[in-house]
């Protein structure tokens, strides 16, 4: 993978040079997964800036933007806000809470990837807070459709656990991820919908904006 040289960005890392099962390689550069954004140092933003990033996608809830509000500056870049739900009862285990997004959040899973399939949307940063989560499930899915296997897709989420155990800045790193998970979620949309392209058809993501992302992601 590139390195991404953020240090006052947690958890951030490049998507690219993970191969599919096909052989393709993901494009360096492309697509960024992060935690939150809200203190960026003067150089991260030069960085940003320098690999021309174009859209932030911001899976955080109203209450966590107040929070922690993005602070990227004049950076010219497409804010797209989609949140998952946290509407839960509050006595499920963390994979509830995973199921409970896929189950009532595939509205919101699917405007992300149609925001990143959407001409000119390359390259993207994609965050929540601790980047780990619905993070993670958004980046898993959209590796899926690129064709990476599971076990790299596994991989790739797992990074969290030791980039906020060893240099959490100040993100509170409460609840360390697990590969059943995200393996777990994988299984959920492709035993409810055959496959997640099958889940983000089924809200409203067209076959034409996943051959978008794919090629915006894969192509050279």
């Amino acid at each position: 993978m590139t390195d991404v040289p953020l240090t006052g960005i947690k958890n951030a890392r490049d998507i690219g040079g993970l191969r599919t099962e096909s052989g393709a390689v993901v494009q360096p550069l492309r697509l960024l997964r992060t935690a939150r954004l809200n203190r960026p140092t003067e150089a991260d933003r030069a960085w940003l800036a320098s690999i021309g990033l174009r859209t932030v996608i911001d899976l955080r809830q109203p209450f966590e933007i107040a929070a922690w509000p993005d602070d990227l500056g004049d950076l010219p870049v497409e804010r797209v806000n989609v949140a998952p739900t946290l509407d839960s009862s509050g006595d499920g285990t963390f994979f509830d809470l995973y199921l409970l997004w896929l189950d009532r959040s595939g509205d919101a899973f699917a405007a992300a990837v149609k925001a990143l399939a959407r001409p000119g949307a390359l390259p993207a940063l994609v965050h929540c807070t601790a980047g780990k989560d619905r993070t993670g499930v958004l980046v898993a899915m959209v590796l899926d459709l690129l064709g990476v296997g599971d076990k790299a897709i596994v991989a790739d989420y797992l990074i969290s656990n030791e980039n906020l155990s060893t240099d959490p800045g100040d993100i509170i790193f409460e609840h360390p991820i697990s590969e059943e998970l995200i393996s777990g979620s994988l299984a959920h949309v492709r035993e409810r919908f055959g496959s997640v392209a099958g889940y983000l058809t089924a809200h409203g993501v067209t076959d034409e904006e996943i051959a978008a992302l794919r090629d915006g992601l894969l192509g050279g």
